[in-house]
């Protein structure tokens, strides 16, 4: 799905929902105690049949009133505090997707699905 953000004079920029979810990939994993984002079956399917996607497992829902709501799923390192960890993934994404797109993450949502060493 695209977004129309806005119309400049020469015309309408449009912003994927791809583009947010390679932003937030990246900006998740500068946070320290990441490990990766959880493939989802998806991104595995793309993946095996030649379409690399690194975003995939990240779910972006356009809102009407130019807000976003992320959903990402990770693997967290051992030994870091969980909850410690999804803030500051919420943190990192959040200024990410503000600072590249203008747009308002209504909503971050973190799901752990595993923790490795």
């Amino acid at each position: 799905m695209m977004r129309e953000d806005e119309k400049s004079d020469l015309g309408l920029i449009k912003i994927h929902n791809n583009v947010v979810a390679s932003i937030s990939y990246l900006a998740a994993l500068e946070a320290e105690g990441v490990s990766r984002i959880c493939d989802d079956l998806k991104s595995l399917t793309l993946n095996m049949i030649g379409k690399k996607t690194k975003s995939g497992a990240i779910d972006v829902r356009s809102e009407k009133n130019d807000s976003v709501t992320i959903v990402i799923p990770l693997i967290v390192k051992y030994g870091y505090n969980i909850p410690d960890v999804a803030l500051k993934v919420q943190d990192k994404v959040k200024t990410a997707v503000e600072e590249a797109t203008d747009l308002s993450p209504k909503e971050i949502i973190i799901k752990i699905k595993g923790v490795e060493k």
